[in-house]
């Protein structure tokens, strides 16, 4: 028990390690690739931004560097095409990758890791991969934490949270593009977005792992269970639906009067906080009866993620921009050789 509660402990100091981490580096790629762009494009208006950091205009996504974006996405798929001439097929792709939101090719990347490592499940179980890409609560590792959320073993696992991605990565976008809490001005929400899948991924993971390993396995103990029944009974969680359940709910929270489709009654759509609610009342139903067919315990801490997201992480993530803008801004006029007026 003791040995149990130590490696509980150090789960969550390593958990709280890898959020601050992502808020960090979501914070300083998004600041460092809306700098470069204000410098290259306009000193004075770069400039002029350090006295507008109040929600004053000039903060949230601004269009002439999502602009700048969009060209550079263009430009790389030109030179891909350029590259394989004559082939009708790369044409075709490249049309389609530029014509998608920035949304939609940075889920397509995530959908793209996710298809990756449902391929590696298919590999030689003697290469002993299956245990990095998969979360077991008792093995100890805080790594998986993370893995697994990019982990899918059955091709419908993979297909229904790979349509739920792409589909809520729109509205999320738009979410953290243009928000009240908004301190600063911002070429991209690529990043962001990033930020609140791995920390709602991970958040979800933990949750899964404490419910498992201290509710159901400590009930299985009272039963006098040995510790190997417990370990085969306790099993490997893994999906990014932790994650999706945050962009659901930070989307029902943002934009409460939308409407949602469900894949099987796609003519009756359903007011999205209704929808939402629908889910979060079956996987709390689901936790309190035991039900073991999905994950309640993620998919309850991805909901409460996308909410905290609304409510705080968002504002959180401003807050940290805001610390570190002032000396990523020095450095890029240094290097740029801007001169202050």
């Amino acid at each position: 028990m003791v040995a149990q509660q130590v490696l509980s402990r150090t789960l969550h100091l390593k958990n709280t390690a890898t959020v601050v981490v992502a808020i960090g580096a979501g914070a300083w790629y998004t600041n460092q690739d809306t700098l470069e762009r204000t410098s290259s494009s306009s000193s004075s208006l770069f400039s002029s931004w350090s006295r507008t950091l109040s929600g004053a205009p000039g903060t949230g996504l601004q269009p002439s560097l999502a602009r700048q974006r969009w060209e550079e996405t263009y430009a790389r798929a030109s030179e891909w095409v350029a590259r394989v001439p004559g082939n009708r097929l790369a044409i075709i792709l490249a049309e389609n990758w530029v014509e998608m939101s920035e949304a939609k090719r940075t889920s397509a990347g995530l959908i793209a890791s996710f298809v990756g490592i449902w391929l590696a499940w298919r590999l030689p179980a003697k290469l002993g991969i299956g245990q990095w890409l998969a979360h077991q609560p008792l093995s100890g590792k805080a790594i998986t934490l993370l893995t697994s959320t990019f982990s899918h073993r059955t091709l419908t696992h993979l297909g229904f949270n790979s349509i739920a991605l792409f589909s809520f990565s729109g509205a999320t976008f738009a979410a953290l593009s243009h928000a009240d809490s908004d301190l600063l001005p911002r070429s991209t929400s690529r990043y962001e977005f990033l930020t609140l899948f791995a920390t709602a991924g991970v958040v979800s993971a933990l949750a899964s792992h404490l419910w498992f390993s201290r509710v159901i396995a400590g009930g299985l103990l009272k039963r006098g269970l040995t510790t190997r029944e417990v370990r085969s009974a306790v099993l490997p969680s893994l999906g990014a639906s932790g994650a999706v359940y945050a962009l659901v709910s930070l989307t029902a929270l943002s934009f409460p009067s939308t409407s949602v489709s469900l894949i099987f009654l796609p003519f009756f759509p359903i007011p999205i906080g209704l929808a939402t609610s629908a889910l979060v009342a079956v996987d709390v139903i689901g936790l309190v009866r035991g039900w073991r067919m999905f994950d309640h315990a993620a998919h309850l801490a991805g909901a409460a993620m996308g909410a905290g997201w609304y409510f705080a992480g968002h504002a959180v993530f401003e807050q940290v921009r805001k610390w570190m803008w002032d000396g990523q801004k020095q450095r890029i006029e240094e290097e740029r050789g801007i001169v202050k007026l």
